[in-house]
This record gives structure tokens, C-alpha cells and sequence, in this order.
């Protein structure tokens, strides 16, 4: 109960103070709704750089040759390999397409990346291109050939057998493990971009008012109950922790009415947002048991979170960054929320598919609250 008395104290205090309205909901709103629009244009789904390299897996005589005809378009590098490595490519996102050509030559797959559907079909449609040129030419060389034999009463029957031959089976597949949407549109980026960057803001709330109360001695006051140490920072904790919520309901509640984004399933978002609440609550308290004045712990909340955030992928996606950008933004909760938030916003992700990410954003809460829980002081000194 003692816990309740000060969690309901301290939310009084904190729903009376205007500041904290601004930093944590105006300003994440503004800055999701501004670029959402602004930047509409220029993000629409769907990732536009081609990879160049396509890979071609042909085993037999007649299949390498139909390969060759294949691999002779320019414009592109081909790689030669084995169908699994080539559809593997493809599920991993490192090509637009596969060429996959049957034993006896008669038939090819192109097995396309859903994601990149534009450049697929435009490669197909040159695969297409070449292949029938390559039929038309062949046929072109046995009618000449039937044409010169006239004297032989096959010749007929052998020039009507060239002209009505089909040619190479051309048909498309696509990978069953990669979603149309890989790149976000500005919503799906910056709606759970900028919730996930201002939440962790909630570090400088809890810095300033944990440090207010140790100056005034109620921190010390309260140490003279019959309450622990932790049950006391549970119940300072629990107003911020209510307040994460009701932040990301309200920024996910306006992308969805105001542009229309898809939000997945419930339980998953639920799932991510207690871990992401947590983690954001752990890293505040950290940070304020870290540093010896309250300006130091503001400074450094500020620096680390813009940091953290940008290295995550919140403000610029993470496709569009080098790719030891990428590994560094998975040593980072921020990292770990947007992936499980997109997964679920753009991919129809479900609870259990998110689990590994909301598992390691509980490690970093754990860890977090440990540093935290240890090394706060509740008395200047």
C-alpha cells in the first residue's frame, strides 16, 4: 500500500507539470505528423535500388546453354551457383530475382523478391526478351536449313516441325518469407520512429524528479517507513511507467486515424510496448543514480537518447544505412523496439514472432534497473 500512496503522489505531481506534456507527447506528435506529411513522397514502400548481381543456377549441357543465352543480356552481373544459394539470396534480400533453369532446358523459373517487385519484373521482362530472340534466331536457322534440303521429301514436314516448336518455358515464383512492404512508408517509419525516441525521453522526467525529492528529503523521509528501498523506487517508477503507456497509445492511436496505418496485432504491441516501457524506465533510473546533479543527468539523457535513437534507426531507416550501422543498432533497446514495431506494423508479426526482440529489451530493463537499484543514492552526500 505504501507503494500505491507514493505512486499516486507522484502522478498527481507529474500530471500537474505542463513541461512534461511537451516533451513527451506534443513534440513526438509533432515531429510524427510533420515529417509523415512532408516526407510522404519521397518514402512509399517498396525498396527502389536494384541489386546488380543475379544469381543463375543451371546444372546439365542443355541447361548451361539456355543459361548462356540468359547471361549474355548486358547491363547485369550474373553469378553462377546452385538453386538453394540462389533462392537463398533472394529470401535474404541480397537480389531481386533468381534464375533457376531446369535439367533438360525446357523450362526456367525466375523466383522474384516480392519486396522489389518493380525491378523483378523488369528483369524478367528482358529474360523474356532475350529468350525469344534466342528461339526466333534458332528457328530462323533450321527453317533455312529445312529450306535448302527441298529436294528431300522430309523437308516439308521438317520446316512445319521447326515453325510450330515452342519455345523455353519462362514462368515467375516469388519467396514466400519476404513482404511486399520491406521499406517503411513515412508513417510506418516515423509514427513508431519518433514513439520509440521520445519514450526513452521519459530518463530526463525521472532524473528531475527523483532529484527534486532527494533535495527537498522526502526520499530520506520515506526511508524512515517500513518500506523498501526498491518498493519506494517502484512507486516513483510506476507514474513514468503508466505515462510510456499512455504515450504510445496516444502517438500509434493518431498514426492510425489521421494516416491510416495498418497497426498488426494487439497482444504483440502490447508485449513490445511493456518491454519498451521498461527498458525506458530502466534507462532513467540508471542514468539518475549515474550522475551527481540533476543537470549532469538531463545533459547526459539527452545525448545518449538522440544518439541511441538516430544509431536504431528511428529518424532514417535502417535499410538505408551502412551496414555496420545496422549491427550497432542491435546494441540498442531502441534498436530492438523499432524492429519488433515494424515486424508487427509491416510484416503482420504476431506475439511469438517478436519474442527474441521483446526478450532482449527485458535483458536490458534487468540490467538497467540493476545498475539502477544499486547504485542510487537516496541521500545527498
Amino acid at each position: 500500500m505504501k507503494t500505491l500512496h507514493v505512486f499516486w503522489k507522484d502522478l498527481l505531481i507529474l500530471s500537474k507539470d505542463r513541461g512534461t506534456y511537451i516533451n513527451l507527447f506534443v513534440l513526438p506528435l509533432m515531429f510524427s505528423i510533420v515529417l509523415t506529411i512532408a516526407l510522404g513522397g519521397v518514402f512509399g514502400g517498396g525498396k527502389s535500388d536494384s541489386p546488380v548481381t543475379i544469381p543463375v543456377a543451371a546444372s546439365g549441357t542443355q541447361a548451361e546453354a539456355v543459361a548462356q543465352t540468359i547471361t549474355s543480356i548486358p547491363g547485369i552481373t550474373w553469378r553462377a551457383t546452385n538453386a538453394d544459394d540462389a533462392k537463398a539470396a533472394v529470401d535474404q534480400g541480397k537480389s531481386i530475382g533468381a534464375v533457376l533453369v531446369s535439367r533438360d532446358g525446357k523450362g526456367i523459373d525466375f523466383y522474384e523478391d516480392p519486396s522489389q517487385l518493380t525491378n523483378a519484373q523488369l528483369l524478367y521482362g528482358q529474360i523474356s526478351a532475350a529468350l525469344h530472340a534466342s528461339h526466333a534466331a534458332s528457328q530462323a536457322a533450321r527453317l533455312g536449313q529445312a529450306v535448302k534440303s527441298s529436294g528431300n521429301p522430309q523437308a516439308e514436314a521438317l520446316a512445319e516441325s521447326v515453325a510450330n516448336e515452342q519455345g523455353v518455358s519462362l514462368t515467375t515464383s516469388r519467396a514466400g518469407n519476404r513482404d511486399s512492404s520491406a521499406q517503411p512508408t513515412a508513417a510506418e517509419q516515423y509514427i513508431p520512429g519518433f514513439t520509440v525516441a521520445f519514450l526513452f525521453f521519459i530518463a530526463s522526467t525521472i532524473a528531475q524528479y527523483l532529484f527534486m525529492e532527494r533535495e527537498r528529503g522526502t526520499l530520506r523521509r520515506l526511508l524512515t517507513s517500513p518500506v523498501s528501498r526498491s518498493s519506494i523506487l517502484a512507486g516513483k517508477l510506476l507514474p513514468t511507467i503508466l505515462i510510456g503507456f499512455v504515450q504510445v497509445v496516444v502517438i500509434f492511436a493518431v498514426g492510425r486515424l489521421a494516416f491510416g496505418m495498418t497497426l498488426g496485432s494487439p497482444a504483440a504491441l502490447f508485449l513490445v510496448t511493456c518491454a519498451a516501457v521498461a527498458a525506458a524506465n530502466g534507462f532513467g533510473l540508471m542514468i539518475t543514480s549515474l550522475s551527481k546533479t540533476q543537470a549532469q543527468a538531463t545533459g547526459l539523457a539527452t545525448l545518449l537518447v538522440f544518439t541511441l535513437a538516430t544509431v536504431a534507426g528511428c529518424y532514417v531507416p535502417l535499410s538505408l544505412m551502412p551496414g555496420f550501422m545496422q549491427s550497432i543498432a542491435l546494441a540498442t533497446p531502441q534498436g530492438w523496439a523499432m524492429q519488433a514495431y515494424q515486424s508487427i506494423i509491416m510484416k503482420g508479426a504476431d506475439s511469438l514472432e517478436i519474442l527474441p526482440s521483446v526478450g532482449v529489451l527485458v535483458a536490458f530493463s534487468l540490467a538497467f534497473f540493476g545498475i539502477g537499484l544499486v547504485r542510487f543514492r537516496f541521500e545527498e552526500r
